[in-house]
């Protein structure tokens, strides 16, 4: 490594996803040289070092959002007083639907060398291998835990034309996917992809609706954390709340059976999807 570099940076060190090889020579290199490194959890860390035969020492400082403010300002002095310090998250790229986006700024704003080491990241791996457009995307991290809450979010973003990368846990897969589906529709390409880089590493579905049903129907592999990737808005596509106008505008004359065919042919979606918003709009 050229010292001439080492002086008082900050590395952000992206680390493996999943399988524990898929780390960069640069990143061991900067990781047996600096003087700390940051991390989330030290035993992950650990195990992660001892893998790959990290020798030296460098005390390992446990640093995540619990402690993140009283521990800046001492960090911060050690970075200004030369030390060189690395900053890893548990798994992926540091600060990436992490925090710590406060701590760098700091460190900029104090004139300190922030230089990233490339590296795995999920919302990389996720879209590439999803056959779905990677021109254009937005992510947006983990939904809020409450239905409403993430109905609201997924409502804003009904109408974007980029691919959508989201983060989701086990515990609550199905009732964001339920809710996914409420929103975009069943028909929405999508695909789910989990255990990245692991043994079982899978890319489910083609839509959706594909997704609910395998979640539905195989709760035992339903394991870890998952990333999913919904394709954008297309232009033709029918807002919700344009589909509701049209349903009450044609329920007020018509039976229920036919508004749903003829809304299902003015909008071009399937009568399953118009006759779930038709029945809601019947029952509220």
């Amino acid at each position: 490594m050229n010292e001439t570099h080492m002086t008082g940076t900050l590395y952000l060190v992206s680390t493996p996803i999943g399988n524990i090889n898929d780390i960069t020579i640069r990143a061991i290199d900067i990781l047996n040289n600096v003087d700390i490194i940051l991390t989330e959890d030290t035993r992950v860390t650990t195990k992660l070092l001892k893998h790959h035969s990290v020798l030296k020492k460098a005390p390992l400082e446990s640093f995540n959002q619990i402690n993140e403010d009283k521990k800046t300002p001492k960090i911060i002095s050690g970075l200004k007083s030369g030390k060189n310090i690395a900053l890893v998250s548990d798994a992926g790229t540091p600060l990436i639907s992490d925090p710590g986006y406060k701590f760098i700024k700091t460190a900029r704003e104090n004139n300190i060398k922030v230089e990233p080491v490339p590296g795995c990241c999920a919302l990389i791996a996720a879209i590439t291998s999803s056959g779905l457009p990677s021109d254009r995307f937005s992510f947006h991290g983990f939904l809020p835990r409450s239905s409403s809450k993430r109905i609201t979010e997924l409502n804003a973003l009904n109408h974007n034309k980029e691919t959508l990368i989201f983060y989701e846990s086990v515990h609550r897969i199905q009732s964001s996917i339920e809710d996914m589906i409420n929103v975009f529709g069943g028909s929405r390409p999508a695909v789910l992809c989990k255990e990245i880089t692991k043994m079982h590493e899978s890319f489910i579905g083609d839509t959706l609706l594909d997704i609910f049903n395998f979640i539905k129907n195989n709760k035992e592999k339903i394991k870890g954390e998952f990333t999913i990737v919904i394709q954008g808005s297309s232009e033709g596509e029918v807002a919700e709340e344009e589909i509701d106008a049209i349903l009450r505008m044609l329920m007020e004359d018509l039976s229920l059976k036919k508004a749903v065919e003829i809304a299902a042919k003015v909008s071009n979606l399937s009568k399953s999807r118009i006759y779930d918003r038709a029945l809601k709009i019947k029952n509220q």
